[in-house]
């Protein structure tokens, strides 16, 4: 059995992080994306090494890529308490694109924090001059030990290639809840056919009865995900999508607009954030909630490591449907007319980012998987 607490935004993220962190005592397994060498992040460094030095086990997993501007020396004084720090794939091993894109702290295998935000200032109090990233975590607690088996898998595949994951990691299988149980945890990389990330989004969806909300820092869907959204509508459930008005990352802000034109037409209500970058990866699918780190994009669908939490629960579902409707009157709709009359630049824009992101990624992808196992 879990309890499952939905925290928004790192006001509330972050000061429960901490004190779980705080209150440890056997041991904390961090994943993150991305670590930053700024105030959240050094705070973050601080109490893990707090933690160590009473005798807590600390292992954090942090990825090359997403924290590639992260100095060794950052980690010094973890390393001094007897903290271990790994690099998931260093950049000089080959594997460039296959990221861990995963976002998880494990507390004494029985408090788990799940969700979108990785440790920098801009998703808790903001960077300088900038309002806080919109983003929610999951506060998990329970018997965590898919988790900590999880993790124990990612922190293996650090340093070792593809082709060695083949023939040592098992494939871990989707597992149904407990009789009584509200929550899976599905897990999904580039190594596996299945995809049960993307499979239960388009399963949750085509099934859905009342109502989608989905708001998603970044938007390119596999084709099968769009033909789910447009029988949910068909059958007379309603659909509204969030996005971003400003985006981190501008090549991802135009592919998504490249499909608004279909989601309009489709009978879709279609939504942009404006206090704040919204980097949600947040679900609320009739009384489920999906949330975690993978976007509905192609990168998050067939080539990054991802981890989400799955919670049927009614009340939870309620309480993330009243944060996205108080969203909502702080986004701007857009309208089919609105979209037709966009500038021929912004088409170009919008036409050359999704090719990029959603063929040309996915291809660099292939070609990399075949050279590894040739």
């Amino acid at each position: 059995m879990h309890d499952v607490r939905l925290l928004r935004n790192g006001s509330e993220a972050f000061p429960a992080l901490f004190a779980a962190i705080d209150g440890a005592v056997s041991c904390v397994a961090v994943e993150m994306y991305i670590v930053a060498d700024d105030g959240t992040g050094r705070e973050f460094r601080s109490r893990l090494a707090a933690a160590a030095r009473r005798g807590v086990v600390v292992r954090v997993l942090v990825d090359a890529v997403g924290s590639w501007s992260l100095s060794d020396g950052f980690w010094d004084e973890l390393a001094a308490a007897r903290g271990v720090v790994r690099r998931f794939r260093p950049v000089g091993s080959g594997m460039f694109l296959f990221r861990n894109h995963r976002k998880l702290v494990l507390v004494d295998d029985r408090r788990a924090f799940i969700g979108g935000m990785n440790v920098a200032d801009e998703y808790y109090r903001g960077s300088p001059g900038k309002a806080p990233w919109r983003d929610n975590m999951l506060d998990i607690t329970g018997d965590l030990g898919r988790l900590k088996r999880s993790f124990d898998r990612m922190w293996y595949r650090a340093h070792i290639p593809l082709r060695a994951e083949v023939l040592r990691v098992r494939r871990v299988r989707d597992r149904k809840p407990l009789p009584g149980d509200v929550v899976r945890f599905l897990e999904s990389g580039p190594l596996d056919a299945v995809q049960p990330v993307r499979r239960a989004y388009r399963q949750l969806i085509r099934g859905s009865s009342q109502s989608i909300d989905l708001a998603m820092g970044y938007f390119y869907p596999h084709g099968r995900i769009l033909r789910a959204l447009k029988y949910a509508v068909h059958k007379g459930v309603p659909v509204r999508l969030l996005f971003p008005a400003e985006s981190d990352v501008a090549i991802a802000r135009w592919a998504a607009r490249g499909l608004y034109g279909r989601l309009l037409r489709s009978g879709m209500e279609v939504w942009e954030y404006l206090p704040a970058m919204l980097h949600s990866k947040l679900a609320i699918i009739d009384d489920t909630v999906i949330a975690g780190s993978a976007n509905l994009d192609i990168r998050s669908g067939r080539i990054n490591y991802e981890l989400v939490a799955v919670v049927a629960d009614p009340s939870l579902a309620a309480q993330a449907r009243r944060d996205f409707e108080a969203d909502l009157l702080q986004s701007d709709r857009i309208t089919l007319e609105d979209w037709k009359n966009r500038s021929l630049l912004q088409r170009i824009k919008e036409r050359i980012s999704y090719w990029v992101l959603a063929r040309l990624d996915i291809f660099f992808a292939r070609a990399e998987m075949t050279r590894m196992f040739r």
